[in-house]
């Protein structure tokens, strides 16, 4: 597995991630940024793919990986015509620069069968209990980012949006498109869905 460089609230999730895709041999990472995750689950026995629309972040990633097991895409994920098919399919704080709908259809479409969609996402709060949450995770978020020197994406010149759904749209998109979805909260401002292609 490769060396994480940092850490942020994205990373923090990584192996949330790697423990979910053991299994798979063919992975795409919806957004790559910087090329981080594919690096990280790099392990040398699958192939794994990494798409995003930046060319800056595209050459970095390409610039500091070496791997044969890898592949990086400049390209929009919503309109890329992909050859083959995948077992897990992934979005880590990416979905957001989407279509929801769009981007999880087309996701649907590229995955094999019982291959997995992973979301770590960004949404804001709808109900009293999103918003508990949302209030009990700031000073638990604000020590762990301190003690792991956080590094956000602004300062490692990653694109970044701040407009996102809110967990209620989310959790109908989830009903309709992806039912059996399981969805929770993480600690550091995100929400987990995880979903198996029956």
């Amino acid at each position: 597995m490769g060396y994480l460089a940092y850490w942020n609230h994205n990373v923090a999730y990584y192996d949330w991630i790697k423990n979910r895709t053991i299994e798979c041999r063919d992975i795409l990472d919806v957004g790559c940024g910087d090329g981080s995750l594919v690096r990280y689950l790099d392990d040398g026995r699958r192939m794994i793919i990494g798409i995003d629309a930046d060319k800056e972040c595209i050459n970095y990633a390409l610039n500091k990986s070496d791997s044969n097991n890898v592949q990086f895409i400049c390209n929009h994920f919503e309109t890329y015509n992909f050859e083959k098919k995948f077992d897990a399919v992934i979005f880590v704080a990416s979905i957001h620069h989407m279509d929801m709908t769009a981007a999880v259809h087309k996701a649907k479409f590229i995955l094999k069968p019982a291959g997995v969609i992973l979301i770590v996402g960004l949404a804001r709060p709808s109900t009293l209990i999103d918003w508990a949450v949302e209030i009990f995770r700031v000073i638990p978020c604000i020590i762990m980012s301190k003690i792991r020197h956080m590094q956000s994406n602004e300062k490692t010149n990653m694109p970044v949006l701040y407009d996102f759904l809110t967990m209620d749209e989310i959790r109908t998109i989830a009903d309709v498109l992806l039912p059996s979805a399981r969805i929770r909260y993480g600690l550091y401002y995100r929400y987990l869905l995880w979903w198996k292609k029956q």
